[in-house]
Parts: C-alpha cells; structure tokens; sequence
C-alpha cells in the first residue's frame, strides 16, 4: 500500500509538473495573430573595405501578418547616434524566397490602417498567404548598412520596440563568421544600380542614394532604375525547374509618415542591361525615403538566405500637398 502511494504521489506530481510546464512553453502549431507580435531587428554580417573601413549589414524580422511603422525616436534607435536615421521606420511583410534561399544573420537580443496603408501592405502580401506565414516571409536581409572608419573597436547597435517588446542586435566585426563577401560559389554578384544612364552605380546592399525628388499627394511619381549584371556566371550542370529572369526589381518604403502604393511593386528583369520604371503614389506630404532591390536570385547560387545578391537605392523624396 505504501508503495502505491509513492508511485501515485510520483505520477500526481509529474501531472502537475507536466501541466505547469506545459501552461509556460510554446505552442508552435497554434494559428499566430495577424498582429502585436514582434519586430526585431537583424545583423546580417559585415564587409571589410579597402581602405580599413568595415560597413555593417542589417535587416529585420516582421512576424505580423500587416506592415508595422515603427517612427525614429525612443521606439528605432541607433547608438552612437551618429549612425541614427538610416534605418527604416516602415516594417511590411514580404513574399517568400525562392526554394534555394538558406539561413543566415544573426538574431536581436530582446526583453486601425487606412485603405491606402492596407493596400500597401497587400502589395507585399504573397499570393495566398494568408494565416500561416510563409518561408522566410518574415524576414529581410541587408536593408541598409553603416561604415564605421579603420581601428573602430565598439558596436553599433539598433534598438525596435514594438508591442511591449525591446530588442536590440549589436553589430561588430570581431567574427569571421559574419564576415561577408562575393562573388558567390558560381559567380552570381550583385548588380549595378544607377539613377541615371550614365551616372553613378551602386552596388550591394550599401547601395547608390539618389537626388533627391519632389511630388505631389495623389499625383504618380515615375521612379526608374539602370541594372547592369556584370557578373561571370559559371554555367550550371544541371537545371531545375522552370526558367526564371535572373533579376527582379523591389520597391519600398523605407521611411516617412503615410502609406505608399507602388505600381508594380515587384516586376521580373530578363535581360543582363537595361531600365526598370515604377510609379510611386503618396497618400501623405512629408519627408520620405523610397529603397528599391534589384536581386540576381533567379541564378541557383544567389538568394537573401546565402547573403548574396542584391543591391539597393535610396531615393529622397519632399511631398507636398
């Protein structure tokens, strides 16, 4: 008898250890809310320059299933604060990669929309995306760097706070492990990127920042691009799938007060040179920076997962009603 009482103290206890566990640990199969879960901030690596220099990479992770503004100030920091205010304040979800993207970057240490705002945020949205998230839908990389000069030894850290979470990365160039280069295994580069014809080109995820532009609320802003592919590809020995264009071109918001509807959004760039045009439609005046994303992931070994190959522009624009 006294036995039995053992093993059913024993079996009472592991129920109630059981149950108070079970009440603190995750449930990864239950539906995620479409909103007020994290945003959190990336280091995607770092890049040493020929003149000393080191340029660190940062990106974000948007669990939600809406696109976050999160404005400069006490909520999307920079320290030291001379690096504040290149960092995005607009947060959308993203469509998938392509199969072939892979890992990478390293994670944040952490503690009602108008139509417009909504159709912005559709424009992102994968087809048929709905409820549970896609791969890596959550997550883009390499949005925008800072340079710090030869024989900086502290971190530059970004700071998101968002639906009672703080998260902060810090960036830091004392692993080899982060370092990043190209080109990739089979040659793919990032590719050229001007504003104009013959102007100025930009390459990686530092990227080219344009002159800045005016326009009106309401009235398209016609937005166009120079992409060069200048890379030595080795040829693939094996094909899968079905043939995608090389390149594709992204548009964003990365920063400013209101919504941005782009028309298109995301378009395919089937050719090694030429223009890609989109039109931007403000909803708001006010200051704002526009980043477009041209990417070579059409090519097997480049995708946003392996850290290679894309490079973005920065357009100002001053918005008056």
């Amino acid at each position: 008898m006294f036995g039995r009482t053992i093993v059913f103290g024993f079996a009472m206890a592991l129920l109630i250890s059981s149950s108070s566990m079970e009440a603190q640990l995750p449930r990864p199969l239950i539906p995620l809310p479409d909103e007020g879960l994290r945003v959190v901030p990336f280091f995607d690596g770092w890049y040493a320059n020929p003149d000393g220099s080191v340029t660190f990479s940062f990106g974000y992770s948007n669990l939600n299933n809406k696109l976050v503004e999160i404005p400069l100030g006490s909520d999307n920091f920079i320290v030291p604060k001379e690096h504040d205010g290149r960092q995005p304040t607009s947060f959308p979800i993203l469509a998938p990669e392509p199969p072939d993207g892979g890992g990478g970057g390293g994670g944040a240490r952490g503690g009602g929309a108008t139509d417009a705002a909504t159709a912005s945020a559709n424009a992102v949205r994968a087809p048929g995306a709905g409820g549970n998230r896609g791969r890596d839908r959550d997550r883009d990389r390499g949005v925008f760097t800072v340079t710090v000069p030869a024989g900086y030894k502290g971190d530059v850290v970004w700071t998101l706070r968002y639906a009672g979470q703080s998260h902060s990365v810090p960036a830091r160039s004392k692993s080899i492990a982060y370092q990043l280069s190209w080109p990739a295994a089979m040659g793919a580069t990032p590719p050229l990127l001007r504003f104009q014809p013959s102007g100025t080109a930009g390459r990686g995820p530092t990227g080219i920042q344009a002159a800045p532009l005016q326009a009106k609320v309401g009235s398209p802003l016609p937005l166009t691009i120079w992409l060069t592919d200048d890379a030595v590809h080795d040829k693939e020995p094996i094909k899968f799938g079905k043939e995608r264009p090389g390149m594709n071109v992204s548009w964003y918001k990365h920063s400013g007060p209101g919504p941005v509807v782009f028309d298109p959004r995301k378009t395919p760039f089937p050719t090694l040179t030429g223009q890609s045009t989109t039109t931007a439609t403000f909803q708001q005046s006010g200051e704002y920076v526009i980043r477009v994303k041209a990417d070579t992931f059409g090519y097997s070994d480049a995708s946003a997962g392996n850290q290679c190959c894309w490079t973005n522009g920065y357009q100002k624009v001053t918005v008056t009603p």
